[in-house]
Order: C-alpha cells, then sequence, then structure tokens
C-alpha cells in the first residue's frame, strides 16, 4: 500500500463542530498505521478541559509510544476555546513554538497526525490585533486536512461550510469521514453524503458506523485519505 521506508506524510484532522469524533478518527489512524509497521505521531498542540490531564491525548500517547508532553504543548483546566481559556490562565500560547514542534515531529516520524479543536474559526489567540484561528493554524502548518462530520441532519450545512472555508484559503482536503453512520439510516442520513458531494466536489467521502471496535476494512479506507 505504502513505501514503508520513505514514507512521510502529515494529516490535521479538523471538525464541523465539537464532539463530532475527531479523536476518534485520530486514535484510529495512529492504530492503523502502527499496526503496518510506521513510527506515528499524534500532536496535539493545545487542550482544554484538562483538570489534571487531557485523558483523550494521553489515551492515544498510549498507542503511539510517546511522551505526553510531546504530543500536547499547552493544556488548559477551563474547557473553552484556547483564546478563551489562555485569557484566563495567562500561558501565552505562541505558534512559532506549536508550529516548530510540528516540523521537529515530521524530522522525526514516518506520520504526523496533528488535531485541531472544536471547529476551523475556533480562536486561538490575538495577534497584532487580530484573532488567529484555527483556519490560521492549518495554513501556517502548511498541512492537507480531513473533515470528521456528524451524520444526522444538519450536517450538510455544517460541512459544506467548512469545506469552503478550507478551499477559500487553499488548503488542501484529503477528505470527509461521516462519523457514527448508523445501520440502519433514514432518508435524510441516506442522503447526505451525495448531496455533501455534489455540492463540494469532494468525491472521498467515509461513512463509518458507530463502532466497539475497529474492523480492518475501516482502518484501510480511513489510511487511504492521508
Amino acid at each position: 500500500m505504502f513505501n514503508m521506508k520513505n514514507l512521510k506524510k502529515q494529516i490535521f484532522i479538523t471538525g464541523t463542530d465539537t464532539e463530532v469524533g475527531k479523536t476518534f478518527v485520530a486514535k484510529l489512524l495512529s492504530m492503523a498505521f502502527i499496526d503496518v509497521g510506521y513510527k506515528v505521531a499524534y500532536y496535539k498542540p493545545i487542550e482544554t478541559g484538562c483538570d489534571p490531564i487531557c485523558e483523550d491525548t494521553f489515551n492515544i500517547t498510549q498507542i503511539t509510544g510517546q511522551f505526553y508532553e510531546e504530543a500536547l504543548l499547552y493544556q488548559f483546566k477551563l474547557p473553552a476555546s484556547p483564546y478563551t481559556a489562555d485569557l484566563k490562565e495567562n500561558k501565552n500560547i505562541d505558534i512559532d513554538k506549536i508550529v516548530k514542534h510540528y516540523n521537529s515531529l515530521k524530522n522525526r516520524y514516518n506520520i504526523v497526525i496533528v488535531e485541531g479543536a472544536g471547529g476551523l474559526l475556533v480562536p486561538i489567540k490575538k495577534i497584532n490585533g487580530k484573532i488567529f484561528t484555527y483556519l490560521d493554524l492549518i495554513k501556517a502548518l502548511d498541512v492537507p486536512v480531513i473533515i470528521v462530520a456528524k451524520s444526522t441532519l444538519g450536517t450538510i450545512n455544517h460541512t459544506v461550510l467548512t469545506v469552503r472555508a478550507l478551499k477559500n484559503e487553499g488548503v488542501y482536503i484529503k477528505g470527509i469521514i461521516m462519523n457514527k453512520y448508523p445501520q440502519n439510516p433514514d432518508w435524510v442520513v441516506k442522503t447526505n453524503p451525495e448531496v455533501i458531494k455534489e455540492m463540494t466536489g469532494i468525491d472521498k467521502i467515509i461513512k463509518i458506523p458507530y463502532l466497539e471496535d475497529i474492523s480492518e476494512d475501516i482502518k484501510r479506507k480511513v489510511m487511504l485519505l492521508v
């Protein structure tokens, strides 16, 4: 499937909203690439709602074998946007540090999986009077994107808006994952992927059902997006 020795790939996992399953997809990708022998780094530059640690990040580092501190640069107790949390906790998020650490991971790992927080326009910090968002971070990292979306009612609007925002900024979209796709979808859910494809021009749309165990087929499909 891939050239084992020379493979170098990076991907940014963004979502149409919070709680759509970005971390699940990051975990799935980590497991899939590790299972076939690649060295994988998970990178969550900023996480909020950590008290005392961020359990999701910790759990993925148990899969990748990383130190927790390598996977997460800034953590905040307040469950809010990084910008809002930093106003309260005053850790002074440094974008240059985030980018430098990403470049270091690129040099040392075959696969780097970066996970955002919430959606594209979640604010991170103010720079020269302008709010710097996750969309700005994606551009600073110069990394392609996988979009994680919900499968149910409302996903067309959220997903198409996300795609348009990325395309307007020249960001390459690898594909869309429609998460927690029901086993017996109703008419609305069943037609959502085709409508999104028609409105965005993105052919690579993967439907992932709600799973207790991740099948090899699902792993393979998601790996091919990267």
